[in-house]
């Protein structure tokens, strides 16, 4: 699995997200935005991730493969989140909320821990379902048995 090109749509969609609710809070008069903004480019980037493997190897990835990828893909989900906390608080302000702790503080800590299990349990479980969604089209197609 491509770990950078995990890290740019993790960081194209937490961009794109953060200047749609932007453009809606400021257009529309409204107040949007939640932590989950934080989870949905993880969400879309492990499944990706899960496609493109199934149309490269033409199977599911096995446990170790899938948990391999979940690990790390959490490390960089993690790295990326305090780099858009500390960089980018400015342009968004769900970035903001992890960089209003102390930094290695102990409520950074538990607001890290917090984001690091949401994004394990993310990558995890749209890593398979991108996989065993790629391959029931590559069936339908016929281009899989």
């Amino acid at each position: 699995m491509n770990y950078i090109r995990y890290g740019l749509v993790f960081l194209v969609v937490a961009l794109g997200a953060a200047l749609a609710v932007r453009a809606l809070n400021t257009n529309l008069d409204t107040v949007l935005g939640s932590s989950a903004q934080l989870m949905v480019p993880a969400m879309i980037a492990a499944l990706i991730e899960g496609q493109q493997f199934a149309k490269a190897q033409k199977r599911k990835p096995d446990s170790s493969e899938i948990w391999g990828f979940t690990w790390i893909a959490t490390g960089v989900a993690v790295v990326l989140n305090v780099a858009l906390a500390y960089g980018a608080s400015g342009f968004a302000p769900e970035f903001d909320k992890l960089a209003i702790a102390p930094l290695l503080g102990q409520q950074f800590l538990i607001l890290l821990g917090l984001y690091a299990g949401g994004y394990l349990i993310c990558n995890r479980f749209f890593a398979g379902l991108g996989a065993g969604n790629q391959l029931s089209l590559m069936r339908n197609r016929g281009e899989a048995e």
